[in-house]
């Protein structure tokens, strides 16, 4: 359970970056507070959950300058039962006058056994502002497969290839070392995806 909150002043940045792979149950729920004009936060977020894993993440942010911006980009990726869920709430104060947010929220299922959930909550407060807000959730495309191992490539090769073109909008955000290291967490949590 991690919960941090970031207090944002006047055209001040706090960016947060959380990848949840490995543990039984994850609860993880950062907060930024845009208290001063101009002031901006991102949240960026990768989840994995492999068998009996349950991972819930999720972002909270609340607009309470003029002129402030967040986005919350999530990534999650469920296998052999592994059960994700996203949660995040975006405030926007009656104050907060053309504050804007954007929410982008992909979730990639491996198998049939395995779970995704997406719970938003977005309050508005004034009609000056702007809030978009994507999401979406699937599975591997045969087709993709298909042709990866048309061309000479193993099946758990061409999911894997998949699933870092799927995560890698957030990875190339990382500083190098955090990327290489994700990279290699991910091919771990790959072994035996397909099955």
């Amino acid at each position: 359970l991690n919960t941090k909150r970031a207090l944002v002043q006047e055209a001040g940045y706090m960016e947060w970056v959380g990848g949840n792979l490995g543990s039984n149950t994850t609860m993880l729920y950062p907060c930024s507070v845009l208290i001063w004009d101009y002031s901006r936060a991102d949240h960026l977020g990768i989840a994995f959950a492999n068998a009996g894993q349950n991972q819930d993440t999720g972002a909270k942010v609340i607009h309470i300058g003029k002129n402030t911006s967040s986005s919350i980009v999530s990534k999650s990726i469920s296998k052999w039962g592994g059960l994700t869920t996203y949660r995040w709430v975006v405030d926007i104060k009656p104050g907060a006058m053309w504050a804007v947010t954007k929410i982008e929220c992909d979730a990639l299922l491996l198998d049939n056994f395995s779970g995704s959930d997406t719970i938003p909550d977005i309050r508005v407060g004034n009609t000056d502002s702007i809030v978009a807000h994507e999401a979406s959730a699937g599975k591997i495309n045969e087709d993709d497969l298909f042709y990866l191992q048309s061309r000479w490539i193993d099946e758990e090769q061409a999911a894997a290839m998949i699933v870092n073109g799927f995560i890698s909008p957030i990875v190339k955000e990382l500083p190098l070392e955090y990327a290489s290291e994700l990279n290699v967490l991910i091919s771990m949590e790959m072994e035996g995806s397909i099955g």
